[in-house]
């Protein structure tokens, strides 16, 4: 009966340091596998926040960009105002052109009609003198 008591004692505590040696290797594993979830971590969270930070920067780009889009934009629409304006005043200013060839055509007809009645008017003055002098001398 001894022997059989030895027997099962000793087998007992022959398991607990094979246990502690598995639940050692298993806490080292896992405090391994920890290790090397957080260093990934710290690599995915440092891409993740330089990502973060780009989009930042190409936010702000892209809001000033939309602002010198908008200051274009009203600068055409001030120059296409401008352009508006200096179309109607040439449109204004080719009218009051034609007018004044138009007047210009008129008064040069005009001055060869009254030249050409000055002409006339000698002419006829001549022959009037022409026939006061043939009186004088016939007289």
């Amino acid at each position: 009966m001894a022997l059989s008591r030895r027997t099962g004692h000793r087998f007992q505590a022959s398991i607990w340091p094979g246990f502690v040696d598995a639940m050692t290797g298993l806490l080292l594993v896992l405090m391994f596998v920890l290790t090397i979830f957080m260093v990934v971590q710290f690599f995915l969270r440092e891409t993740i926040t330089g990502q973060e930070n780009e989009l930042n920067l190409l936010s702000a780009e892209i809001a000033a960009i939309a602002e010198a889009l908008g200051l274009e934009q009203e600068k055409v629409s001030a120059l296409n105002g401008e352009v508006g304006a200096l179309t109607s005043t040439l449109s204004d200013t080719q009218a009051e052109l034609m007018a004044q060839a138009n007047l210009i055509d008129q008064l040069t007809f005009q001055r060869d009609s009254t030249q050409q009645q000055l002409v006339s008017a000698q002419a006829k003055i001549t022959s009037f003198e022409a026939q006061v002098a043939g009186l004088l001398k016939s007289q």
